[in-house]
């Protein structure tokens, strides 16, 4: 950079918004500090952050805030079109991208909040024929607002119609995530398809979702919106609950995410909560996922304050040995990562999902997985998948 050239700019403060109104300030000083601005307990921004006169100071940015922060395909687009002008640091990219973050929290350069995109045709975008990838096209729109973490390229964005979509009319617009497979994973989002798809036959709770005609896209809706007021549920990921930093998602075990439910979930829904988490942990076992990591488990709720605090909907499930053969689970079991027996996972569901018949909600799940049959015509993805599955049910099955 010559000495001509303006240095980047490093914000000093942002406000942090919740669903139920202004929280606090967020602000750069020795430390990240926070403070609340509001007498309002409706208004806190995190289960870990309750309400009080006191400041949050601490070096890194607060999970619920960190935890959107975009990786991969986002942060590289970011850096490329940003940094002349910006540094990029965490507190900058926050500014840049946490007008609109998956949960109810987000972050404004003023008191007053933000403007949003006008939502896209869903109908259109499935059936994209543009000259241009789709993908680019909505990553030139949406990617510098998207908060929103994952390697894979993905954008936060809105969207209206669609043959198969409901009545949104009280919703707000911005309710999907779209993601592309990207250059290192040919045909991830059909991958992603199959796999969300046997989840729902599973039934487990899946929020809606499409793939594009050309099998390039995958979009599937928020899941952290109420459908009866419209308004952003609270959501905090594994990393925010239990203090990790987004580059430490694999550094813990499934142990650990069973007891932040176990200590976060409200009474009445902690039962439900242990259970879709261990049918998504057979699930992911069975499809062979080695990314099921901390960033894949959330916790959703009206506020803090509320008893409504339980398990989000499945999300990113994938089979990973599609593409890396050698590859293992995400998180520790039994504190290694490797592949479970039957008989370990049986053991995981009674010890630490608190199950009295973890062996049954295995072999329905198993049921379900081995009658799979795709309703659309498939690509060379699901022919790489389906010896990687078979080999999943072949582990967890048992003479019956």
């Amino acid at each position: 950079m010559n000495k001509s050239q303006p240095r980047p700019q490093r914000l000093k403060q942002l406000f942090v918004h919740t669903s139920q109104g202004l929280a606090g300030r967020l602000a750069r000083e020795s430390q990240i500090v926070f403070g609340y601005r509001t007498d309002d307990p409706a208004c806190e921004i995190s289960l870990t952050m309750p309400l009080r006169a006191e400041t949050y100071a601490a070096n890194i940015l607060p999970g619920v805030l960190r935890q959107n922060l975009p990786e991969g395909y986002l942060l590289h687009w970011i850096h490329a079109r940003f940094s002349k002008t910006m540094k990029m640091d965490d507190f900058n990219i926050l500014a840049l991208t946490g007008s609109d973050m998956i949960g109810r929290v987000s972050v404004s350069l003023d008191a007053l909040g933000v403007e949003h995109a006008k939502p896209e045709d869903l109908s259109a975008l499935l059936a994209w024929k543009g000259t241009e990838s789709l993908f680019d096209y909505l990553a030139e729109k949406y990617a510098g607002s998207s908060g929103i973490s994952g390697v894979q390229p993905k954008v936060l964005a809105s969207a209206y119609g669609g043959k198969e979509t409901v009545d949104k009319g009280a919703m707000k617009d911005r309710s999907l995530i779209i993601k592309a497979s990207g250059a290192d994973f040919d045909g991830l989002a059909e991958n992603e398809f199959h796999c969300m798809t046997m989840g729902k036959l599973a039934g487990l709770d899946v929020p809606q979702f499409w793939l594009s005609e050309n099998k390039e896209v995958f979009i599937i809706e928020r899941f952290d919106i109420d459908p009866q007021s419209g308004t952003y549920l609270g959501f905090e990921d594994m990393t925010a609950l239990t203090g990790k930093q987004n580059d430490g998602k694999y550094d813990s075990s499934y142990e650990n995410v069973a007891k932040a439910i176990d200590i976060f979930a409200s009474n009445r829904y902690k039962t439900p909560s242990l259970t879709a988490f261990f049918k998504s942990l057979v699930l992911s076992m069975i499809v062979r996922n080695g990314d099921a990591h901390l960033k894949n488990f959330g916790l959703l709720y009206t506020t803090p304050q509320t008893d409504d605090v339980r398990l989000s909907p499945l999300y990113d499930i994938v089979c990973t040995t599609a593409y890396i053969p050698r590859d293992t689970i995400a998180l520790k079991m039994n504190k290694e990562k490797a592949w479970p027996s039957r008989e370990q996972l049986i053991a995981f569901g009674k010890a630490h999902c608190k199950l009295d018949r973890p062996a049954v909600i295995i072999d329905e799940i198993l049921d379900v997985v081995a009658s799979y049959v795709p309703a659309i015509e498939t690509g060379e993805i699901w022919q790489k998948m389906q010896p990687e599955i078979a080999k999943g049910l072949t582990v967890l099955s048992t003479p019956r």
